[in-house]
């Protein structure tokens, strides 16, 4: 079971970088919601629950994020992202609290960091609040023993950078 938990995790390391490698927003949401779905498999098969739920969280946060341009959500974008974030952090909290663990204390900063990405407009700004966000899930995936999805954090690092010099998104919009 182990092993097939594996492979789904790199699947989703697959699909997880190959989002940030898309050029456009929409494009980036869809294939980071596919990510989710996997990591979400891969948690439950290793009993690394907190990482489910995190991930069944920011999927859900994906959906509304994808639709942030929808008449209901564009009037009500404020409330629906704090609402988001409550739920969230709430979670966290309580996993963190009841598991008596900090290391789902990574995993809460990772899936907040990340969420809160996914609602911003510019590609770049999504890029460099997810790269922000690697560093606390690939905590979260060692001390879980999730080591596809450890490598596949330090790749996203990898693809993440790669995609912003690709973009020209380090290029100074100063000419002096």
């Amino acid at each position: 079971m182990k092993t097939i938990a594996q492979i789904i995790g790199l699947l989703a390391v697959v699909a997880f970088l190959l989002s940030y490698q898309q050029k456009r927003r929409p494009q980036i949401i869809l294939l980071n919601l596919i990510s989710r779905v996997l990591y979400i498999l891969q948690y439950l098969l290793l009993g690394a629950f907190t990482g489910a739920i995190f991930d069944i969280l920011a999927a859900i946060a994906s959906v509304f994020a994808g639709k942030k341009h929808t008449p209901f959500i564009k009037k009500h974008i404020k409330p629906i992202a704090l609402t988001i974030n409550a739920c969230v952090f709430a979670a966290g909290i309580i996993i963190a609290v009841s598991n008596k663990s900090i290391i789902d204390l990574f995993a809460l900063a990772g899936v907040l960091l990340e969420i809160n990405a996914l609602w911003l407009t510019k590609e770049k700004n999504i890029r460099i609040i997810s790269l922000c966000s690697a560093p606390f899930w690939f905590t979260y995936n060692i001390l879980s023993c999730a080591y596809g999805s450890a490598v596949g954090n330090v790749l996203t690092i990898l693809s993440i950078i790669i995609a912003l010099i690709r973009y020209k998104d380090f290029k100074s919009t100063n000419n002096t």
